[in-house]
């Protein structure tokens, strides 16, 4: 064995030595490892429904009771959007602040993605 070997086991010796006793006195506490439960993964399908008939009735249930609370949040929304004002060039404006705003809230809340080729359309995939 060579004397450099012989110096790294030495000192292994001593910091395990200095461990136990560290240990021994209080100095150190051992902590246990302890496994984490893993999560389960979502399945990576579109459709969780199982059928496409099932899954336009759960959200057509769903759209019905968004409906009967914006119905009541609507006026008042209305009307603190209205207090907005527009900073925009008044001869360029295609369409008013507020409805711009109030389509950014509903795409947000409902979570679609661009204006364009969504048009408030779903889409049901069957697989």
């Amino acid at each position: 064995m060579s004397r450099i070997r012989k110096k790294q086991l030495e000192r292994q010796l001593e910091r395990e030595a200095k461990l136990k006793e560290d240990i021994r006195t209080g100095g150190v506490i051992r902590v246990a490892y302890e496994e984490k439960e893993k999560k389960q993964a979502l399945p990576n399908r579109l459709n969780m429904s199982g059928s496409v008939e099932k899954r336009m009735e759960e959200d057509q249930d769903a759209i019905e009771r968004f409906t009967s609370v914006y119905r009541r949040m609507l006026p008042s929304l209305l009307k603190s959007l209205n207090k907005i004002r527009d900073t925009r060039e008044p001869h360029k404006v295609k369409h008013k602040i507020t409805v711009l705003l109030l389509y950014g809230i509903i795409m947000f809340v409902f979570q679609l993605g661009s204006s364009v080729p969504n048009h408030f359309k779903p889409e049901y995939i069957a697989h």
